[in-house]
């Protein structure tokens, strides 16, 4: 019998917990008739190691049946609750699997608890109309429940009178379907290389990634004035750049920027804007501002929310006109600018940032952080060890551990611990092991280098947060969770289970 399943949050391999995730539940009921097991999964990210978690299924279930056999199957998911894509990822991938193992009349069973409520909708789905044959759906019970039931799962039978017949589509309208698909394919990744390769120093393809270079290229020309928002680190100024390189005049030979970061808020406004002769203490004539001497051009304005109100006001008046005035002034110039700025503040705190200023920008573009779009992190490393050229190399080991990594610095840390390995390496392909415990971003993150929220916080959902964290880290052991905490041991059990009832 062929064993069919879906790695789900539930499935970790706990030694301090007791049971099992229904993968392994089924797997042990029916392991007596089980020949041959295809574990499904998606990769791994920050909040759960799925491709992980399926080796060492894998490895357990080898471990208690010799000569079984065991595939595991990596789905390209993005997002796992879209209907759409989960079911067509699920029927190509099932129609793989029985044709190239000329399985299709062998009996099998469906483990429909694991994973997403879509998933489980896709394998009844794909059951009932007869595409995955000789097959029966088999749910698992949670640990507290099997003694009250008196057995571990149960088949879930769905032939009765008034459920609703499901047709199998011929073998020429799956061949048609598929065509289909593989067009529709063909011509996305067609249209995403075309995009890639007109903004090559914009790293990623993940959805967001890909919606910003589509933002860039679709819907903007040479006098949009954009706003970009982002924690640091996560590259904002290299999204600047790239609507530079895309619209940039023929006049415009260099790529104007200017950090409202680096001066007091009085020599900012100046520096921008200009000043007249007398205005302050050493202002012995009239300066043209920064505006004045890029008109006609882009200008990126980074961390502009460090810009005063006043020197805001001044901003709104160039987005909005083209209308400027120098300190001291009381006559207007004009400066026909693209205005491309960039901060990490809050815009919508009216403290620090006009709402009025935020309303005239044309298109707003928000940065996710790094931690958000893990299947980015595989790329990046790729580009900057290449950027670095020092033949330096990375097995699988490495990239899985800084994959899980949160980077609260951004691709801007990861691109500084990149450059530290590499000072220290060259004509080398390292793995894990290879690199120092000191130097491990798992292990050598500082106070000054975390995160802290902004402060009044709820404690309660900043303890909560921080436990989960250590969870993930720890891998779902809870024992481990607890020491990394410097907690007395059962502690997390105990919160969690404190949760679920109130829950």
């Amino acid at each position: 019998m062929k064993y069919f399943t879906i790695i789900g949050n539930h499935d970790a391999i706990d030694p301090s917990r007791p049971g099992f995730g229904a993968v392994l539940t089924i797997f042990f009921h029916y392991k007596e008739t089980i020949d041959g097991v295809y574990i499904f999964t998606t990769p791994d990210n920050p909040k759960f190691p799925y491709r992980q978690t399926a080796e060492k299924i894998k490895l357990r279930m080898e471990a208690e049946k010799k000569d079984l056999s065991v595939s595991i199957i990596e789905m390209d998911l993005e997002n796992p609750i879209d209907f759409d894509l989960v079911y067509t990822t699920m029927l190509d991938e099932t129609q793989t699997v029985i044709e190239n193992n000329n399985i299709q009349d062998f009996p099998k069973i469906i483990n429909i608890t694991s994973g997403t409520p879509t998933m489980a909708t896709c394998w009844v789905l794909l059951q009932k109309s007869g595409l995955i044959s000789n097959a029966k759906l088999i749910q698992s019970f949670e640990t507290k429940f099997q003694q009250a039931y008196g057995k571990t799962c149960q088949e879930v039978d769905l032939s009765i009178d008034d459920f609703p017949e499901i047709k199998t589509p011929t073998e020429a309208k799956r061949a048609l379907n598929r065509v289909k698909r593989e067009i529709t394919i063909l011509k996305k990744e067609k249209s995403t290389a075309k995009k890639d390769d007109a903004i090559p120093g914009l790293i990623g393809k993940s959805t967001k990634i890909r919606e910003i270079k589509e933002e860039i290229i679709e819907w903007m020309d040479k006098d949009t004035h954009v706003l970009i928002l982002g924690e640091r680190g996560t590259g904002k100024d290299v999204v600047a750049k790239a609507i530079w390189d895309v619209y940039r005049k023929e006049t415009d030979k260099e790529f104007h920027q200017f950090d409202c970061g680096q001066l007091e808020s009085n020599l900012i406004t100046s520096q921008l804007f200009g000043h007249e002769k007398g205005a302050f203490t050493g202002a012995t004539q009239r300066k043209k501002g920064i505006v004045e001497l890029v008109d006609g051009k882009m200008l990126f304005l980074n961390e502009v929310g460090n810009l005063s109100l006043e020197g805001q006001n001044n901003l709104l008046g160039i987005v909005e006109k083209g209308q400027g005035m120098r300190v001291g002034g009381d006559k207007p110039y004009y400066s026909h600018i693209q205005v491309v700025a960039a901060t990490n503040k809050d815009v919508n705190d009216e403290t620090i940032f006009k709402a009025d200023l935020k309303d005239r920008f044309d298109a707003i573009i928000e940065i996710p952080p790094l931690r958000s779009r893990q299947g980015d992190i595989r790329l990046l490393i790729d580009y900057f060890l290449d950027r670095e050229n020092k033949n330096v190399s990375f097995g699988d080991s490495v990239y899985k551990q800084l994959e899980l990594y949160s980077w609260p610095g951004n691709v801007r840390e990861l691109y500084k611990w990149i450059r530290q390995i590499c000072r220290r390496y060259k004509d080398i392909r390292l793995s894990w092991a290879d690199i120092p415990d000191g130097k491990k971003p798992n292990k050598t993150q500082s106070i000054s280098g975390y995160d802290f929220p902004d402060l009044p916080v709820d404690s309660n959902d900043f303890i909560a947060k921080l436990r989960f964290h250590a969870l993930e880290m720890a891998e779902g052991n809870k024992s481990k969770a607890d020491r990394l905490l410097g907690l007395k041991d059962g502690t997390i059990r105990q919160w969690q289970f404190k949760r679920e009832e109130r829950n």
